[in-house]
């Protein structure tokens, strides 16, 4: 399912037509119309998401629940999503979804949607150890793509990430959405504002004051990581 897919059904459940929706968020019939028919994102999709009840990262990616009202509710008991194999009970599956998360600049939004493009399998045991008593349809991988946060995490790396935490808890590296840009980087509260920071020295760091924080997004925080390193024997 698209962005456009995505934004069509969510109209039709809440009973918004174009001229509706683009009054009430404030941008062009005709806009509304392009998102509809093929577009792979906007930069007002926290609005237009906000407007129509349902969450920005679903309405983005497809990712997690599609209203609130489901994030709230969902089971806190481990179970495995989307498992070809959900009767197999001994098996602990991590979804590894198609979309990178940005250690540079930002990647900006040109992919309308997670797609899960396949899965990693641990033992309860082993997933124990990993993530605590943590379910396994809050874990989820995605693949690290630039530099910024070198040598702490290399393109190619890929993290494991509690998609449970949707706000700022404590210092941590987070993967996030700002305006219409997809990061993972270190977040640190200074004061009144939130800190990004980049391990790198070579980024400098930038700042996300309290006005523009509803221009901020946390999709999850990451728990650990897991290195792409290739070594040449001979």
């Amino acid at each position: 399912m698209s962005f456009s897919d995505r934004l069509q059904l969510a109209m039709t459940i809440r009973g918004y037509s174009q001229g509706k929706l683009a009054r009430e968020v404030g941008m062009a019939q005709s806009s509304v119309n392009k998102l509809v028919n093929g577009a792979t994102g906007s930069r007002k999709v926290v609005e237009i998401a906000n407007t129509l009840n349902v969450r920005p990262e679903w309405l983005s990616y497809g990712v997690g629940p599609m209203t609130p009202e489901e994030s709230t509710s969902c089971n806190p008991t481990p179970q495995v999503s989307y498992s070809p194999l959900e009767n197999d009970k001994d098996i602990f599956r991590v979804e590894v979804l198609d979309i990178a998360a940005s250690a540079g600049p930002g990647t900006f939004l040109v992919s309308d949607f997670a797609e899960t493009v396949h899965a990693i399998e641990f033992s309860h045991d082993a997933a124990r150890r990993l993530f605590c008593s943590r379910p396994a349809n809050i874990i989820k991988m995605i693949t690290v793509d630039g530099d910024s946060m070198a040598p702490t995490l290399c393109a190619g790396d890929q993290v494991f990430v509690d998609v449970s935490v949707r706000n700022f808890e404590t210092d941590g590296i987070y993967v996030f959405i700002f305006g219409h840009t997809f990061h993972i980087k270190r977040l640190q509260m200074q004061g009144m504002q939130l800190a990004v920071i980049s391990d790198n020295p070579a980024y400098k760091e930038w700042f996300i004051s309290e006005s523009a924080e509803e221009h901020l997004f946390i999709m999850g925080k990451v728990l650990i990581h897991q290195s792409i390193q290739y070594n040449r024997v001979g």
